[in-house]
């Protein structure tokens, strides 16, 4: 019987290695486990990525984005022309699909890709 985490496993590492293809250093900050209360880097992201001079934060989902609204307020107090907010969602036959949030407490669905 296959774990219950296995596919959000499998999407994150298949997310952490598209984006390090893309020349960004990963890092998985997601905490695991049965006692783990808070799981994400302040209870939002799954990874931390960084370039020179850029820091983005990125929420892995599968199927369906998650609620837009608690990153629509992270984004309206931390995004700034270094710091990006970005949704990974894994859609089955389809590809990803991407979430961007900007300052102005918006967000944008960008094209899909697959890989």
């Amino acid at each position: 019987m296959k774990h219950p985490r296995q596919k959000g496993s499998r999407i994150r590492a298949k997310c952490k290695k598209l984006l390090e293809e893309q020349g960004w250093k990963v890092d998985v900050v997601e905490k695991t486990g049965k006692f783990v209360k808070i799981k994400d880097l302040f209870s939002l992201f799954d990874l931390i990525c960084i370039a020179p001079n850029l820091v983005m934060f990125v929420q892995v989902a599968s199927s369906h984005p998650h609620n837009h609204k608690p990153f629509k307020k992270f984004a309206e107090d931390y995004v700034g022309k270094n710091i990006r907010i970005v949704q990974f969602v894994w859609i089955n036959y389809y590809g990803w699909v991407l979430y961007e949030y900007f300052q102005d407490g918006t967000y944008k669905r960008l094209k899909k890709f697959q890989k």
